[in-house]
């Protein structure tokens, strides 16, 4: 079988592209808003007329607007559309695949090929229905961060579906949780790092076991009443580059109830001066207040100094508690704090 072909919209697809429209939001949305308020929307917003002027408008401004098709095998199995709104900031109207069809890697080829059209732009937008954790996943992966709510959505306050609004900045990130096998791209991550301060080391032994298993980091737990253990939960994030190699960490966990810790931020080297580290760390702070963190916390090597000049100007405040590691690498660590 043949991979998908992505191609602008054609006057001939419009049938089969509101069929893809009609199956994925029953599949998707029925559950949630009722298979009648689903065909109610879909009967204004996927109308035959409706996708002639967007492929009308696409043809009146064709280089403020894209309208895409995915077909396989001679079949349509998705579509996509955006346009340039204001501040040329990307409106992304919508990425739809066929549940059959999905998980194949198909919505993250949409999404670059609409952002890819419109190359001056810095920061995409759209809108997501706030039970659709499948689509409020894939986004937050490539970087989205909810921005707003409302209740609204694509304008129709006659649907009155309730939105969240996402946006993240350009270019987009692969952002994943951390596998097994990105053990030993993590310690050549550390070794750059380390590298450039006299004195510290990678010690995969016994200072970082956590490197050598990132795909176990939600096995981590601490000790609860009565000797039960309780999960830390948070999250080891890696930053994939165009190429697939692990560019940057991230990780987080809870050690206290309404409280989150920051850990493994590390940017590769020749990937810095991007806002990578800030963006990673914004990513975590959503993260922890959706996880009901009310503050979060961070230990930074004394040596790390370009660090401690970007926690302070993201809002942490440096504790006067120091402690010392007795590891290899004669670790001592700042304290910093930051309330949510």
């Amino acid at each position: 079988m043949s991979a998908p072909v992505i191609r602008a919209a054609r006057q001939e697809d419009l049938p089969s592209i509101r069929d893809v429209l009609l199956r994925t939001w029953h599949a998707t949305y029925d559950e949630t808003l009722g298979a009648g308020k689903v065909a109610e929307i879909t009967s204004r917003w996927h109308s035959p007329e409706a996708l002639q002027r967007q492929l009308e408008d696409v043809r009146l401004q064709p280089d403020r607007r894209i309208f895409l098709m995915a077909e396989k095998d001679g079949r349509v199995i998705a579509t996509a559309s955006a346009h340039l709104g204001a501040d040329d900031r990307i409106e992304i109207s919508r990425i739809y695949i066929l549940p059959e069809c999905q998980r194949g890697g198909l919505g993250r080829r949409l999404l670059h090929k609409l952002l890819a059209a419109f190359p001056g732009a810095r920061r995409a937008r759209l809108e997501v229905e706030p039970r659709n954790a499948v689509a409020l996943a894939f986004y937050r992966r490539h970087g989205f961060l909810p921005v707003s709510a409302g209740h609204s959505c694509g304008g129709d306050d006659e649907g009155a579906v309730a939105h969240l609004v996402l946006e993240a900045p350009l270019p987009l990130w692969s952002l994943r949780p951390a596998r097994d096998e990105d053990a030993q791209d993590l310690f050549g991550l550390l070794a750059l790092c380390f590298a450039e301060y006299p004195g510290c080391f990678v010690d995969p032994h016994d200072d970082l076991p956590d490197l050598v298993r990132p795909g176990h980091w939600l096995e981590r737990t601490r000790p609860g009443p009565e000797g039960r253990a309780i999960p830390l939960g948070g999250a080891f994030l890696v930053l994939e580059d165009l190429r697939g190699r692990v560019c940057a960490s991230v990780a987080y966990d809870l050690p206290e109830p309404g409280i989150a810790e920051l850990h493994r931020l590390y940017v590769r080297p020749d990937c810095r001066r991007q806002g990578i580290a800030e963006r990673l760390v914004l990513h975590v702070e959503a993260r922890a207040r959706a996880d009901d963190a009310r503050r979060i916390i961070l230990w930074s090597d004394t040596r790390f100094t370009a660090a401690h000049q970007l926690y302070v100007r993201l809002g942490y405040e440096a504790a006067d508690q120091t402690r010392d590691l007795g590891d290899i690498s004669r670790s001592r660590e700042y304290h910093f704090i930051k309330m949510l």
